[in-house]
């Protein structure tokens, strides 16, 4: 365990123990979810790569806790630990922990920072470790418009593939519409990103954007997302006589409708389109997913 996580998690056992004390917000929930891949990628690097369609599994629960330290600064802390199973396949199966602690402040102007460390395992090995810290701003223009800008900054150890290792820089800012407070409201959001890796072959410049729609419709909400990133690559490929280039497409919609006090239920269906001149990188798929969920 790094002490970048052992800092974090302290942290947030922290923030849980002042909430108890100041009698501030405690949060805990479970989810129990359906997932089906139609398009399941082994490893992009993997020439022989075969892709098929898989039905899986996902638990999970948090806990978190929410206190004011003053009429305006806030602290909030949460744990989350999910575990997935696929059915039919293996290589895929993966237990995630990870937790943040943030300080932010209420109010027309809004600075906040968030630290964030994850552990993740696949078939019960180390995977991949995660440490990042996210400065951001937020800013509301008038009732309807408010703008957020957000700095991340990671740190990503993979356990079986070290040329991968790597620091990464994400810039990003988001503009919403407020149509009805945060009931309807339309957001566009851009930015920019960076990851430089142990291997320059795995370096890559990116450009991002997503727009959301949120809608009301009595009881429930309805969410429609459009995601695009396209990536340039820092050192050519021998096979390809060119950098790595990548173009990916992520539509998805997903509705919301509370069933009773704590429990909801929630279904998203998604299509994503990957170009890339890396033949085992261009493909398509179909995602879904359905949970039920108890917060408290």
């Amino acid at each position: 365990m790094t002490s970048g996580r052992v800092i974090l998690r302290a942290a947030t056992l922290w923030a849980a123990l002042s909430a108890f004390s100041v009698q501030a917000g405690i949060s805990a929930g479970v989810q129990l979810s359906a997932q089906y891949d139609s398009s399941v990628l082994p490893d992009p690097e993997l020439t022989d790569a075969t892709t098929q369609a898989a039905w899986g599994q996902k638990f999970s629960g948090y806990i978190g806790a929410d206190t004011m330290l003053s009429e305006r600064w806030r602290v909030q802390g949460r744990f989350d630990h999910s575990r997935s199973q696929w059915q039919d396949i293996t290589g895929y199966d993966s237990d995630i922990q990870s937790g943040f602690i943030r300080l932010s402040r209420r109010g027309v102007w809004s600075p906040e920072l968030a630290l964030l460390a994850a552990d993740a395992h696949v078939d019960g090995r180390d995977f991949l470790q995660l440490r990042r810290v996210s400065p951001a701003f937020g800013y509301l223009i008038s009732p309807r418009w408010y703008l957020r800008l957000q700095g991340d900054i990671s740190d990503k150890q993979f356990n079986d593939y070290p040329d991968r290792d790597s620091q990464q820089v994400r810039v990003r800012s988001t503009l919403y519409w407020l149509m009805d407070k945060t009931d309807r409201y339309l957001s566009l959001q851009g930015g920019i990103k960076r990851e430089n890796a142990k291997a320059d072959l795995y370096s890559y410049d990116a450009f991002l954007s997503r727009l959301r729609w949120k809608q009301a419709v009595g009881s429930w909400f309805w969410f429609l997302t459009l995601k695009t990133e396209y990536r340039e690559y820092q050192q050519e490929r021998v096979s390809l006589g060119e950098a790595r280039q990548d173009m990916r497409w992520r539509l998805s919609s997903s509705v919301e409708w509370p069933l009773s006090v704590g429990f909801r239920l929630t279904v998203e269906a998604g299509h994503d389109i990957y170009h890339s001149n890396l033949d085992v990188a261009d493909y398509s798929q179909n995602r879904f997913e359905t949970g039920l969920h108890w917060d408290y």
